[in-house]
């Protein structure tokens, strides 16, 4: 939710809303600021105040443990599917490794993985 509502904040100030207002409208400008090419595209939206925000759901992943999880993916209200057990648990693991930052952090990541099913994570009966 943080994520969208700060995607939407962001916009609104791009736009030029004045967001201290409780309902964000654009501030009255003098004639000679008045005229910018977002300005008038958003007049003639009739977009004067900001549009309110809406959260969008798309589902969720959890890692539930022992190589298991559930997920429910769905674009707003509309689920598209439900899985839970190994194929959630991959459904997952794809999802993490996606989200990371850098191609250098999948590949740790993904290493990790696999050394802690070759090996387990007991490490003190080596």
């Amino acid at each position: 939710v943080a994520g969208q509502q700060g995607a939407f904040v962001a916009r609104m100030l791009n736009r030029g809303y004045d967001m201290e207002q409780s309902v964000p409208k654009l501030p009255e400008l003098s004639d000679s600021e008045a005229f910018s090419l977002l300005r008038v595209w958003l007049a003639s939206r009739g977009l004067e105040e900001a549009p309110g925000f809406d959260f969008l759901s798309l589902g969720l992943l959890a890692y539930v443990g022992q190589e298991e999880a559930l997920n429910q993916v769905m674009l707003g209200d509309v689920p598209i599917f439900n899985y839970s057990g190994k194929i959630a648990f991959a459904l997952w693991r794809s999802v993490y490794l996606a989200k990371q930052a850098s191609s250098r952090n999948q590949a740790l990541i993904a290493f990790d993985w696999l050394r802690t099913n070759a090996y387990g994570r007991d490490i003190t009966r080596l």
